[in-house]
């Protein structure tokens, strides 16, 4: 099962790698005819982006290997490729400005708002690189670029934080003007009337770009290719059968703690849908074998689940990483007391009294252990989750 599930992942991942591999040298080719450049200079081209899909590959998959938090999958390849492609599209569009005014500011912009920053920059410094190879541009022109790339990754970090994005804008403003204008004086000499209006347009279109594509590219990156959390605990869908399949068992224990978390988060007014699904995923894992955590989290990683859903199973007893929302501290609750209460005799749980000490008793052993101290669980909603879940008959 889990080969399968790798084999289809693997499968995905390759497919974008390859169109990545294809749309490097295809960009160079369609950027030489376009400025009709020599066939020496496009074969130049074409072999400098060659050699950068080469290695922009090479740098993907090694970090996908090595990162221990949340490794790429399918669904960021998918993301890195329409990223890419658009700002190749922004890349072509920018070549036809005069030297030193091309919107460098929103190529940057939306590289940083659609990849990692540390993407962005590598992707930034090779297209900085094919336009100097298409157009002839000067030491002070690729200074003048590559100063604003990185300015535009900081000012991109800037924008992230709502309170500050009024100055960012305006500091995108004052940069677009001032760095073409200083690069320009120190190579060539006083600033022409030309470059500063198409500096001043350069800047203008980075605002605009800024003020209405960011919260939609950063809507789309922290949800891209996420199925929704209806079709994942639909009973067709082949991750729920798999389940059924593997242990009637687990798939009942998922279904209780699905239900009852979901009645947790409407008492203390949390997101409802995102603990019942949680819940009901929490021991994917099983599905893949030890280690349990790594291989649920991979699992719904390979099947696009949400984000928040992939965080909740690798907050799994908060082993490997703490409990970080009240999400999943209501899912680690109920699970947890779900599977105490499995193990339980029926003669122990006829008892009120005694079903109410094994709850207080396992949720106060539990919340003084600190595992809930990172989650934003407060002590009212801890108390009013576990007063409901006495009177919960689905325990039962």
């Amino acid at each position: 099962m889990e080969g399968m599930t790798e084999e289809r992942f693997i499968t995905k991942r390759m497919m974008k790698l390859v169109y990545l591999a294809c749309i490097t040298p295809l960009s160079g080719l369609l950027f030489a005819a376009i400025h009709r450049m020599s066939i020496d200079n496009a074969l130049s081209l074409i072999f400098i982006d060659v050699l950068f899909a080469i290695l922009f590959i090479f740098y993907l998959e090694s970090s996908r290997l090595h990162k221990k938090d949340r490794p790429d999958s399918a669904e960021d390849y998918q993301r890195m490729c329409e990223y890419y492609t658009a700002g190749i599209v922004l890349l072509l569009l920018a070549s036809f400005f005069p030297g030193y005014t091309a919107p460098v500011f929103i190529l940057a912009f939306l590289l940083a708002a659609g990849l990692d920053r540390e993407q962005a920059l590598v992707v930034m410094l090779f297209f900085i690189a094919q336009m100097g190879q298409g157009g002839n541009m000067t030491t002070g022109n690729a200074a003048c670029y590559l100063m604003m790339a990185l300015l535009g990754i900081i000012v991109t970090s800037m924008y992230d934080q709502k309170e500050y994005r009024r100055y960012a804008e305006i500091m995108t403003m004052a940069l677009s003007i001032a760095v073409p204008v200083l690069f320009y004086y120190l190579e060539e000499g006083i600033p022409t009337v030309k470059l500063l209006g198409f500096s001043c347009l350069s800047g203008v279109l980075s605002i605009l770009g800024m003020h209405f594509l960011y919260d939609i590219l950063h809507f789309r990156l922290a949800h891209f290719g996420e199925i929704s959390l209806d079709t994942i605990v639909d009973p067709s869908f082949h991750l729920v059968r798999e389940i059924k399949k593997y242990s009637q068992v687990d798939y009942n224990h998922g279904i209780r703690v699905s239900r009852i978390a979901a009645h947790c988060a409407a008492n203390v007014g949390v997101d409802v849908k995102l603990a019942a699904v949680g819940g009901f995923y929490y021991r994917l894992g099983k599905l893949g074998g030890e280690p349990f955590i790594e291989n649920g989290v991979k699992i719904a990683q390979n099947n696009c689940f949400p984000n928040e859903i992939i965080t909740i199973l690798s907050e799994y007893e908060g082993e490997m990483r703490p409990i970080s929302t009240i999400e999943s501290a209501i899912v680690h609750i109920t699970d947890t007391l779900v599977t105490k209460f499995e193990l339980l005799d029926r003669t122990t749980l006829s008892s009120s009294w005694n079903r109410d000490m094994v709850i207080y008793q396992t949720l106060n052993e539990k919340s003084a252990s600190g595992i809930y101290d990172r989650s934003g669980l407060t002590m009212n909603q801890f108390i009013k989750i576990r007063e409901f879940l006495s009177k919960e008959e689905e325990l039962l």
